[in-house]
């Protein structure tokens, strides 16, 4: 709702005028334009009827007020919401799905068209151009988007796939929530080991040699889950861009007509270490617990 957003921003704006604490009395005015508007009135009401602001008619105009404990507490949350790169990522992924819908049913979205829009508004910022490119590979990376680019190196425009435009019929759009319904549930964590040279056995506390019978679709959804978490992670841009080129290796072998299984073997265990070591907020979803399980190596 616009009156959510309006009175949001109003909040955050009265945290810096009051300090970040609630004695203070503070004549919101110069935050509203055009001065006057009851429009202001109307969210310092908002605001009173959420308990976040006390009002005070020591202002003719209504517009005095300060923060309640309720009041700091929630432009705290705004403010630190605002400020994670996990949210402002979600923003921008579903922000892009949502533009591409309003162009329906060919939903292709030219990207200086979002750039330009007030969807890159992040409460009282804007996102990074960085940002929204980490986005459209995001989304391209799980099927959401097919992208038309004017150059190698430079994004013209994304089209909504028919998987995209499904997750954008959705109500509210979140592109996460959309493709975690979408996973599969059930995890077949079967593989062959011969223990001490005898019969095959299930578990992990023998000596064990493990021949890896791997099934590439679970490993073609493990490399695009640990590449989605490598474009959000907060993490500096080198650690990234090896997480990424791991990543990659182990899609283009997995690629090929005639996958190598030492190879793949390889480069899985290689994936999945690096992202254990960079990327503890993956959030080792069924199918790395199947990764982990097949290769032998502890998630944690």
């Amino acid at each position: 709702m616009m009156i959510e957003r309006e009175a949001n921003l109003l909040l955050v704006w009265l945290l810096g005028e009051s300090n970040g604490g609630t004695q203070a009395l503070v004549d919101a005015e110069p935050f509203w334009y055009p001065p006057g508007d009851d429009g202001l009135v109307a969210l310092i009401d908002y605001l009173r009827g959420e308990g976040m602001v006390h009002n005070t008619e020591l202002c003719a105009s209504g517009t005095v007020c300060s923060l309640t404990a309720h009041g700091v507490a929630e432009a705290e949350r705004l403010i630190a919401d605002r400020d994670s790169p996990r949210i402002r990522l979600d923003h921008a992924i579903n922000g892009l799905v949502a533009a591409a819908m309003e162009n329906y049913p060919t939903t292709r979205l030219e990207l200086i068209d979002f750039l330009c829009s007030m969807r890159m508004a992040v409460l009282d910022e804007t996102l990074e151009v960085a940002e929204v490119f980490r986005a459209v590979e995001y989304l391209e990376a799980n099927g959401i988007v097919a992208v038309d680019f004017r150059s190698p190196q430079t994004v013209r425009a994304v089209t909504l796939t028919t998987l995209g435009i499904e997750c954008g019929f959705k109500d509210p759009i979140s592109v996460r929530n959309f493709l975690n319904d979408q996973r599969q549930p059930g995890i077949r964590n079967e593989w062959n080991i011969t223990v001490n040279g005898g019969a095959p056995q299930m578990g992990q506390g023998n000596t064990q040699n493990n021949t890896f019978g791997y099934d590439p679709q679970q490993l073609t959804q493990f490399a695009r889950e640990v590449l989605a978490a490598a474009h959000s992670a907060d993490v500096p841009e080198e650690v990234r861009t090896r997480v990424v080129a791991d990543v990659e290796e182990l899609q283009a072998e997995l690629a090929t007509a005639a996958p190598d299984s030492g190879r793949v073997r390889q480069l899985a265990e290689r994936v999945l270490q690096s992202a254990r070591a960079n990327l503890p907020a993956l959030g080792w979803t069924g199918v790395a617990q199947w990764v982990s399980a097949s290769l032998g190596i502890p998630l944690f």
